[in-house]
């Protein structure tokens, strides 16, 4: 029997037509037999890269897109979907759809932009992604009453940032956020740690040309993490577990993005506030822009407490871990038909109680990115002891299980560890570290030595 998310669901989904269009064809395809699932007439999966994995068995083709590093790949992804489709595969999307009557679902970084001349289901709203740009936020921080680093944003000059950067130094060096001048970015592409002279010149190499303006701040030491919500259309507005995002350090002062667990669990004092944190944030999200919808506070656990450092209304990466939540009912799709038709009784706080109750007895994650190397496809079972990352075994019970294939900006890996053989409480980043490095080291990656913090507040 559904859920009753489940049913408000089927009541948009079924007997309509949907073209999942996304930059990777295997989750487009897996999305599209969801769609299938809940009653859709038919579906058509398309994909700028086939992507890692095995294909869902729907109608799925791809274009084989590549570009450079993880954003390059991301929006060469989005200007070949957008943009005139190949004439063939534009043919069979009208040949599946004659009469032009499919909706769209796209990624979640995705703007409102047709493709194929379909509309999008659940589209963002261009003053929704406005807010992403990490040099805007501290605004919000502000008019919401919530604590945050100090910061300055300045102009995107050699002289400017130097003067921010003494005078916000505490004594760990500074972080540099650039804008949203060339898109939307994430993964931390265009964030740079700067301690010395060599950090600083790899980040201005870096930021001058591609923004206008950078935001400077004080490093912070501690978890970094993210607390998300959903902006319910009623006002019963949803805030749910703090997750933790697997940022992890290099030598160089890049940081190394590398997903998200939730393995983790702050003190019972930390957690509430974080959730407070982002019951501001969906209030004054709800009330000044209208928003509807998942949205995600990025920011670090501190010893000071927690100091937010983005705001991105849009559904996030971590809490893709809570998808099975609600029973026949994907949480993404949840999102967009909130999204897309607000006038549905959606239950907003036993929704939070379905969700929060999931997601504190089911704990995962997963840790891995897209990398610019490249491998044949492999899966490799892992065990983890307190001196050495190395493959099962015949017979031996894995800690976790890593996995590589073609990506549209070279492969992409993800190091999965086994639920049921992760501790649960402290941060996962180390573990991160040592599993990403076996990855590393074992597919030739390039990424070189990383260190996550060692700040469990």
């Amino acid at each position: 029997m559904d859920s009753h998310w489940a049913s408000l669901l089927r009541d948009q989904v079924a007997g309509e037509r949907w073209l999942v269009a996304m930059d990777v064809a295997v989750p487009a395809a897996r999305l599209a037999k969801a769609l299938l699932e809940l009653g859709a007439e038919s579906v058509f999966a398309l994909g700028a890269s086939r992507g890692t994995g095995d294909l869902a068995e729907v109608p799925t083709r791809w274009l084989d897109v590549r570009g450079e590093g993880m954003m390059g790949g991301i929006r060469a992804s989005e200007q070949a979907l957008i943009g005139p489709l190949p004439p063939e595969v534009r043919a069979a999307i009208d040949a599946w759809d004659p009469e032009h009557r499919a909706r769209v679902v796209r990624p979640l970084f995705s703007g409102p932009e047709p493709v194929a001349d379909r509309p999008v289901w659940g589209a963002r709203q261009t003053a929704w992604m406005a807010l992403e740009d990490k040099t805007v936020v501290d605004a919000v921080w502000d008019a919401i009453g919530v604590a945050r680093a100090p910061s300055e944003v300045v102009t995107a000059t050699a002289e400017a940032l130097r003067a921010a950067a003494r005078k916000l130094d505490e004594g760990h060096g500074t972080v540099w956020a650039g804008d949203n001048k060339l898109g939307w970015h994430g993964g931390a592409a265009y964030t740079r740690w700067v301690r010395h002279d060599a950090d600083e010149a790899a980040a201005l190499d870096l930021l001058l040309p591609a923004c206008d303006a950078v935001r400077v701040m004080p490093f912070l030491e501690g978890v970094p993490c993210s607390i998300h919500g959903i902006c319910v259309p009623d006002g019963t507005d949803v805030v749910l577990r703090p997750c933790e995002m697997i940022v992890l350090r290099r030598e160089d002062g890049r940081f190394f993005y590398a997903a998200a667990a939730t393995f983790w669990d702050p003190s019972p004092a930390d957690r509430e506030a974080m959730r407070d944190v982002a019951r501001r944030a969906a209030r004054w999200l709800r009330e000044e822009r209208g928003y509807r919808g998942v949205f995600t506070v990025d920011g670090v656990l501190t010893a000071d407490g927690f100091r937010p450092t983005e705001l991105n209304p849009r559904f996030g990466g971590a809490i893709m871990l809570m998808s099975s939540a609600i029973p026949g009912a994907d949480l993404y799709l949840l999102h967009l038909a909130m999204m897309a038709n607000p006038q549905v009784d959606w239950r907003g706080e036993a929704l939070e109680q379905a969700i929060l109750a999931h997601a504190d007895a089911h704990r995962s994650g997963r840790f891995g990115t897209v990398v610019a190397a490249s491998a044949p496809p492999e899966r490799v079972e892992l065990v983890v002891t307190p001196t050495e990352v190395r493959p099962a075994a015949d017979g031996e019970t894995p800690d976790a299980v890593a996995e590589i294939g073609p990506a549209h900006a070279g492969a992409y890996f993800n190091v999965r560890p086994i639920p049921e053989r992760t501790p649960v409480g402290p941060p996962a980043g180390p573990l991160a570290a040592r599993l990403v490095g076996w990855a590393d080291a074992h597919w030739g990656l390039g990424i070189g030595p990383l260190t996550a913090s060692e700040n469990t507040r």
